[in-house]
């Protein structure tokens, strides 16, 4: 199935978003609980326009970090965390993504950061299986700081704590050695990069064969494109819907010949 994160339409309301959906011919939504409409008052009512689609979660990551040197904040990152998991369950959504944070200090993480990363995934693991959702971790950005970044480490944590994997490709730098997790991979992030922000997965030969080999391995989970339009343009409500037509268009050619 082929989604679309909500965040490139973050300045447009839930109905709007669910437009958008059904112009693109998108399957459904990874929806970020940030997006400004409904993160304004969390009206669980919001989400009703979403709910005929098929609809995955992203929990919060703005201003907050899991593992956090600073107490408060990464006890609020479990917080909202564990608040994504249970709005997931209520609406019936199918997947929370999850980060696993960064050490506060530009330094490669230490143990702390690891004591941190294990409390999080602990609790956070526990509270999705009471609830009976799906929670998939997701692959880090390649910067010093962060946790889980390479295939090795999200293996690893992903494996501790019975968790999916959300393989984002931009974040990976196209490195087609997370397919070695095909296993565990529920949700794809599809998109390419250009100066650090997501755009057009269309524009890169390297994701479309990494596309490619995931159709070939016979992954049969969620594509969702994950596109920021502060690395494309000034974009109105129809533009955007049109570059989502065309990435939905360019993921089917990638798996076209499976």
């Amino acid at each position: 199935m082929i989604l679309f994160s909500s965040m490139f339409l973050y300045e447009y309301s839930t109905d709007m978003i669910a437009r958008a959906v059904e112009l693109s011919g998108c399957d459904g939504l990874e929806f970020w609980v940030e997006t400004p409409y409904f993160w304004v008052d969390r009206n669980p009512e919001k989400l009703e326009s979403l709910l005929d689609f098929e609809l995955l979660f992203h929990a919060p990551v703005l201003d907050l970090n899991p593992v956090s040197v600073n107490g408060k904040v990464s006890d609020l990152s479990l917080k909202e965390t564990l608040y994504t998991i249970s709005l997931c369950k209520k609406v019936s959504g199918k997947l929370v993504t999850i980060h696993a944070g960064k050490r506060s200090a530009l330094r490669e993480p230490v143990w702390a950061d690891y004591n941190s990363l294990h409390r999080y995934l602990r609790i956070s693991s526990n509270f999705s299986r009471i609830k009976g959702v799906n929670l998939s971790l997701e692959n880090s950005e390649i910067k010093i700081n962060n946790l889980c970044k390479t295939s090795e480490e999200l293996e690893f944590f992903a494996k501790a704590y019975d968790l999916w994997i959300t393989y984002d490709i931009k974040h990976s730098k196209y490195d087609d050695s997370f397919l070695n997790l095909l296993e565990r991979i529920k949700n794809v992030h599809v998109s390419s990069e250009s100066d650090g922000k997501h755009v057009m997965a269309s524009k890169s030969e390297k994701v479309f064969q990494i596309l490619k080999e995931l159709s070939e391995k016979g992954y049969d989970g969620y594509l969702t494109i994950e596109l920021d339009d502060l690395g494309i343009g000034e974009l109105d409500f129809g533009k955007k819907v049109e570059i989502l037509k065309k990435e939905r268009e360019f993921i089917d050619k990638a798996f076209s010949k499976r």
